[in-house]
């Protein structure tokens, strides 16, 4: 029968199945991933679509900043200044409009620089109703009804704008006709106007709309973009049919807002009091996610064809070669086999041999059912310094047992500041170890299995009363080199004989993963219980992450410092920090990518620093270095040849204690505060305020470590108005008050002092 091999006790028959399982295990899988990833794709979905919103809020704002400032600088110019002083004294007919050269020729390079997204740029004298544009100068009525006309702003609204109280004023987009000398075009307008109170001329800025919207938004067809004023009222909408009335209100908590069968978020710019809101089909998310769910299993369905397919013809294909294998054994005379498989061929060609062989191996095995058998120690036992003859003992051993597992943990200055390798150093505790075992419980063996590994196995029934005392004697003479090496001593069960050796060794070794971070000798007779996972909140860690990659080393090391001294107080245990280590390690080399200063390398040389931590202050000197390295690395790359960047933090270092403000800084630039803002966020990643109170607390936290100030004297040095003020900065900064830190501090000075008066 063709499918004869398909019965249920054959050997191919039963591959076959094990196959269907792993098939149908692997299908429930990715059905079960298929569903928890279709609720995660919405969330992905609707983030993504927030922080897009995000960046375009930070666009506009960064190109309305932009706009500002130039706007103030054209209305600021001498020329244009003198040329409006000549239209208030002088007849229209003796205004000498040669003198508006110059500005022509600012107002047409201005216009054509793509980074304004100006469609023109006009200054309207209101004495003479002139106006000055890219194209040249005309009468204000004529310009606003010839050239560039619209509806909403006609050239009567132009004259009263001037009189309006505000400066800067951004009016809402409106279609204008614009005409030229040889065509017309309509095109959406955002004005933007500038002018001082009581000023008899005005400076606007007719920003490209649509190009704006190209630039900084990803107008998609099942989105909706507006910008809301103050009032309410929309300054810039694209196409669609919601409108203002049809944006529900949005809690500052809550990140996005369903209504309507939309998805709403928003994005508020206190600086120009505009609002962002970007409204997305709900529909449209949800078909995504359909779409996205019905690719996933479709593509699941061709992998289980496929491997149906496959499980059968690699079935077929070994079960020719099974059969004939069958055949020679039970025949005793071996045919020529013709396989495709090499180790067919060779089984078959050594058959006889091994069949031979195989009752005089097996009587052989039964008689050493030891640790000699397991496979799982023999690489253990290649690592062994000890008499081999040592190892025949435990092999014949048939009497209850218990080892002692010495873990070494040496310490990273030793080798060099005492010029002693680390196996001379095991070598020398392993015999020092072997003497006083030996002599306190005759019989006992004592081996070195690896560098850092010494064991002794001690065959009793029970655990005898002199081990208490040979360790302690032991703990005592190791506490001594304790500046060189660190050693954790675990006590397994009793074990029958020495075929369970494989148990009582991962017993003992688990035991040891237990040792706290302390500066000593640690004896762990019995399993602990491990803390509560080292983890910290999303805020924590937004916050250490936040501040590292503004170069803030100070803060992150004071912050790894408070945790490290709150987990220890949880009793954490060395291979928990390690792991906590592993995972900052990461996510430190992550943020370090981006300036192309972390690699494989540094990685793992920063991992194996940190694996040779074995107590709490060799986990905050390390991190202290980690933090520090990674800071300054961030701030290199950050002010490397940036002249501005570094007068600007030279500027506040130098006058932390006075009541500086950004526009004193851009005044000794020469550079308008507006933009001078905006070059320092762009640069650094924080804005002036955020690095003069980075400054501040930094130098706060030094004065506190000290006795000699009140909180409320080095409020005042650090130039705040009251200690109120300075007392909601340095918890926002630190996450604690300054008292707080103060007695923080006072209390590990206490205990060093307490400890160097214990050594003295």
């Amino acid at each position: 029968m063709k499918w004869k091999w398909l019965r249920q006790k054959s050997f191919v028959f039963r591959i076959y199945v094990s196959f269907l399982v792993i098939i149908l295990l692997f299908s429930v899988f990715n059905l079960l991933s298929v569903h928890l990833f279709s609720k995660g794709v919405q969330n992905e979905i609707i983030q993504y679509n927030r922080m897009m919103l995000k960046n375009t809020a930070e666009r506009y704002q960064t190109h309305f900043e932009r706009v500002k400032t130039l706007v103030f600088d054209i209305y600021s110019k001498d020329e244009v200044v003198a040329f409006n002083h000549q239209i208030m004294k002088r007849k229209a007919e003796d205004i000498d409009y040669r003198a508006a050269k110059d500005i022509l020729k600012d107002l047409r390079t201005q216009t054509s620089n793509p980074m304004f997204y100006l469609n023109n740029l006009v200054i309207h004298f209101d004495k003479g109703n002139i106006v000055l544009e890219k194209e040249g100068s005309l009468p204000a009525d004529m310009m606003f009804t010839n050239f560039y006309v619209s509806k909403l702003y006609p050239a009567s609204f132009w004259k009263n704008n001037i009189r309006y109280p505000g400066n800067f004023l951004m009016h809402s987009e409106s279609d204008f006709q614009v005409s030229g000398l040889n065509d017309s075009n309509t095109a959406g307008i955002i004005p933007v106007s500038f002018h001082m109170p009581s000023s008899h001329y005005q400076v606007i800025a007719f920003l490209d709309a649509q190009r704006m919207n190209e630039a900084f938004y990803d107008d998609a067809e099942d989105k909706q973009f507006m910008i809301l004023k103050g009032d309410g009222s929309v300054l810039y909408r694209t196409a669609g049919s919601l409108s203002a009335d049809a944006i529900p209100e949005i809690d500052d908590d809550q990140p996005y807002r369903l209504s309507d069968g939309y998805y709403f978020f928003e994005e508020k710019d206190t600086e120009n009091s505009l609002t962002y809101v970007t409204a997305v089909s709900s529909a449209s998310i949800a078909a995504r996610v359909r779409s996205t769910n019905w690719n996933l299993v479709f593509i699941l369905t061709v992998s289980v064809i496929i491997g149906l397919l496959i499980s059968m013809y690699f079935i077929r294909g070994i079960h020719r070669p099974i059969k004939q294998f069958m055949a020679s054994i039970l025949h005793r005379n071996p045919a020529k086999l013709e396989s495709r498989v090499h180790e067919f061929d060779l089984i078959h060609q050594n058959i006889r041999d091994l069949m031979l062989e195989k009752e005089s191996i097996h009587r052989e095995l039964q008689n050493k059912q030891s640790l000699l058998t397991s496979f799982g120690y023999i690489n253990k036992l290649k690592a062994i310094v000890s008499d081999i003859n040592e190892w025949k003992d435990i092999a014949d051993l048939n009497e209850p047992f218990f080892l002692v597992l010495y873990q070494l943990h040496f310490k990273a200055q030793s080798a060099d500041n005492m010029h002693v390798k680390r196996s001379r150093m095991a070598y020398y505790i392993h015999e020092y170890i072997n003497v006083v075992i030996s002599e306190s419980i005759p019989g006992s063996h004592t081996l070195q299995i690896e560098n850092n590994q010494i064991i002794s196995l001690i065959r009793r029934n029970e655990i005898p009363g002199d081990l208490d005392k040979a360790l302690s004697m032991l703990k005592e003479r190791l506490d001594h080199d304790r500046s060189y090496v660190l050693v954790t001593i675990g006590i397994s069960s009793i074990y029958p004989d020495s075929s369970e050796f494989n148990e009582a060794y991962t017993e003992v070794l688990e035991l040891v993963q237990h040792g706290r971070p302390v500066d000593e000798t640690q004896i762990i007779r019995g399993p602990r219980p491990d803390a509560a996972w080292l983890v910290f909140t999303m805020q924590q860690e937004h916050e250490l992450y936040a501040n590292l990659q503004a170069g803030n080393a100070p803060f992150c090391i004071s912050f790894i410092d408070r945790m490290l001294d709150q987990f220890n107080r949880k009793e954490a245990s060395i291979r928990q920090l390690r792991r906590l280590g592993d995972g900052i390690i990461t996510r430190v080399m992550k943020i370090l990518e981006p300036f192309n200063a972390a690699d494989k390398a540094m990685a793992r040389q920063q991992m194996q620093l940190m694996m040779e931590c074995c107590t709490l202050d060799h986990f905050k000197q390390y991190f202290s270095q980690l933090f520090d390295t990674a800071a300054a690395i961030i701030l290199t790359k950050k002010e490397e040849q940036d002249p501005i960047i570094s007068y600007v933090m030279d500027y506040i270092e130098n006058r932390v204690g006075s009541d500086i403000s950004l526009d004193q800084l851009a005044e000794s630039l020469n550079l308008s505060a507006a933009y001078l803002s905006v070059y320092i966020k762009e640069k650094t990643g924080a804005n002036f305020s955020e690095h003069f109170n980075t400054v501040r607390i930094r130098k706060a936290k030094d004065l506190l470590s000290g006795n000699e100030l009140s909180i409320q004297e080095i409020s005042l040095q650090l130039g705040y108005s009251n200690v109120t003020s300075f007392n909601r900065m340095f918890k926002k900064m630190t996450g604690m008050p300054p008292g707080e830190y103060r007695k923080r501090e006072m209390i590990h000075t206490g205990l060093d002092r307490d400890q160097m008066r214990t050594l003295l």
